[in-house]
């Protein structure tokens, strides 16, 4: 992805209602692939 792909992606999360610290998590899921990082199917979001 380059960086203006990158900025829809996170804008559209944001969009979403999708607080930061999850928008984060799921950055680091995606470039790591650490399981510590992994979304949860069922966490409440964070307004």
């Amino acid at each position: 992805m380059n960086l203006q792909e990158v900025a829809r992606l996170i804008q559209g999360l944001r969009a979403l209602g999708i607080d930061a610290d999850s928008i984060n998590e799921f950055i680091f899921w995606m470039e790591s692939g650490d399981g510590e990082h992994l979304p949860k199917k069922n966490q409440e979001t964070k307004n």
